[in-house]
């Protein structure tokens, strides 16, 4: 029997994943502190179980009811985010990284005795690079999760539990891509310095952890994958030459097209 827990999985990316699983699970436990007002479509096998995961005793709860219901766990997704405004700095520490240890070191005990077994953090970006519109919380628990999943990937090893994590570059979201499809500029913008000429899709984020939590990347573990188009190969130098390019080349175009006066 599969049982995928998932934490976080009735917002944003989250959402995107549950609602792109095929039948290879026969349960699916998803806890979140805010459950969705209706059930999604043909998803009769998930489960939702109320619970705050930066409350032990919710936490545990809600962990103790979905293995209850689903049996042993098989594969684990943790999307959580802090979303609220209060304590930012503590709350996205308590969130991201007290939360994601206590998830995992109440599931290990708790997963299947054979076959595939494997975790996927969700990170970002700003694990490796800083992110002007987010905190100092968001880089501190963000790169936090890359040297859990790595110290979490030697200690569940041993059980054959793979830990791995994927990182998100921006992507256009059912929540925001009407703010980069409406602003053509700044659609244009990026599709200009990823070197695949376009944005990437939520889906093809939750694409790659399906691809993690599968028996086709068996051998991989500790790792993060970066889901970006290419953006974070470039330089410095090469993004600036891009954007330069982009807005003074339509006025070299304009120059260029103008009629030429002369003299009689």
């Amino acid at each position: 029997m599969s049982h995928l827990v998932i934490i976080g999985g009735t917002k944003g990316l989250g959402k995107a994943f549950l609602s792109g699983l095929g039948t290879e699970q026969t349960h699916v436990s998803v806890l979140a502190r805010t459950l969705p007002a209706e059930r999604p479509p043909c998803q009769d096998r998930v489960e939702f179980i109320a619970a705050d995961v930066t409350q032990g005793a919710s936490l545990r709860s809600g962990l103790d009811r979905a293995i209850a219901s689903g049996g042993k766990v098989s594969h684990l997704v943790l999307f959580q985010q802090y979303r609220g405004t209060d304590a930012p700095w503590e709350g996205k520490l308590a969130c991201t990284l007290t939360a994601t240890r206590a998830i995992l070191d109440f599931c290990a005990p708790h997963f299947v005795a054979s076959g595939d077994k494997a975790v996927v953090l969700l990170t970002s970006i700003a694990s490796n690079k800083v992110a002007a519109e987010q905190d100092e919380g968001y880089h501190a628990a963000k790169t936090g999760l890359l040297g859990l999943a790595r110290y979490y990937a030697c200690r569940l090893g041993p059980l054959g539990i793979r830990v791995n994590c994927v990182s998100p570059g921006t992507v256009l979201k059912a929540a925001s891509k009407h703010h980069f499809l409406e602003n053509p500029e700044l659609h244009e913008c990026f599709r200009q310095i990823i070197p695949l000429r376009r944005m990437g899709t939520e889906q093809e984020v939750a694409a790659v952890i399906r691809f993690l939590l599968s028996e086709a990347a068996s051998f991989i573990t500790g790792q993060e994958i970066l889901v970006d188009g290419g953006a974070g190969l470039q330089s410095q130098e090469s993004l600036v030459r891009a954007l330069f390019s982009q807005r003074v080349a339509p006025r070299q175009t304009k120059l260029m097209s103008a009629p030429v006066l002369t003299r009689t």
